[in-house]
């Protein structure tokens, strides 16, 4: 297949360089630094726990242009980045298959109306990790695989012929939503505890609020009928008992996967989150959720101080 890839930062180059080593032809599009070191080096990927590396000489391109034919673009740019690229991807006429891979919590109506809704799928990546010397360092999330449109068959095929683990989800919308009220919370507890995971790890406080922060945004989302989390965040965030929630965070963030899960991109995505906030702001406005509403002011304070 003819695969286009926009945005090649941590996800869209883990997928790039995994789909074209089971024989697919792959194009990123990256500018500036990133683009430079993509050339320079390649596309490079390495297990942050085994350093079992990858390196895949891929063509890299400044822009997506109009004319450009391919069976799949996959988008995986930021939140703050997603309208911005909208025009550049209506323009291509020639793509087939458009994969969002980006968490927005807003609906995707817009999406649909940009894009044409036939050739639209909706997913979110199942990997975590950071660029570190332009090689992308990272790990899978066991806890939450790869997620594509249930409707999608063959992209869901694509992404496990590649070695990704998936699941297949037939209300993406909803559960970008809840995931949106998740990560925001995590990244505002991460910004509260000055970027260190270790050191929410041991705020038994921080933590308390991070938990109920999340159970207060998915009750505003039960009010509007939303459909509920994964089984795995359901269990923790709802049945689980609030100590042994917390208990189980502070070993999660803890160890190396809190900081290749969370750690590494909360650093430098507080713009990111700010976005993702501002959408779950507007789907839940006057919702009663003074806990989470304090994390997603400790992500307006890092917004202004990364400037």
């Amino acid at each position: 297949m003819r695969i286009v890839v926009l945005g090649s930062g941590v996800q869209g180059t883990l997928y790039g360089v995994r789909l074209a080593a089971v024989g697919h032809a792959v194009t990123l599009i990256a500018r500036g630094r990133r683009a430079a070191e993509l050339r320079a080096q390649g596309a490079v990927i390495e297990h942050a726990l085994t350093g079992q590396r990858v390196t895949m000489t891929l063509p890299v391109a400044d822009e997506l242009d109009p004319q450009t034919r391919a069976d799949l673009c996959l988008v995986t740019v930021r939140r703050e980045q997603l309208a911005s690229a909208l025009p550049a991807l209506a323009a291509a006429g020639g793509l087939a298959r458009i994969i969002i891979m980006v968490n927005h919590a807003c609906g995707s109506q817009w999406l649909y109306d940009m894009l044409g809704r036939a050739r639209t799928v909706l997913g979110f990546p199942g990997m975590a990790g950071g660029i570190e010397g332009g090689i992308v360092r990272y790990l899978e999330v066991a806890e939450q695989p790869t997620v594509v449109d249930t409707a999608a068959r063959d992209v869901i095929s694509l992404f496990r012929q590649a070695g990704f683990r998936v699941t297949a989800v037939q209300d993406v919308e909803s559960w970008l939503r809840r995931h949106a009220i998740f990560v925001t919370a995590v990244c505002g507890a991460i910004y509260e505890a000055q970027g260190d995971t270790r050191r929410l790890a041991a705020d038994g406080a921080l933590l308390t609020a991070f938990v109920n922060a999340v159970r207060e945004g998915w009750a505003a989302l039960d009010e509007l009928r939303i459909p509920p989390p994964s089984f795995a965040l359901r269990a923790i965030f709802r049945w689980v008992p609030l100590p042994l929630a917390v208990r189980y965070w502070a070993h999660l963030f803890a160890s190396p996967k809190g900081e290749c899960y969370f750690g590494r991109h909360a650093r430098h995505a507080a713009a990111e989150m700010a976005a993702l906030g501002a959408d779950v702001l507007a789907l839940i406005p006057s919702a009663p959720m003074p806990r989470w509403r304090r994390l997603e002011a400790a992500i307006a304070a890092a917004t202004a101080a990364q400037g």
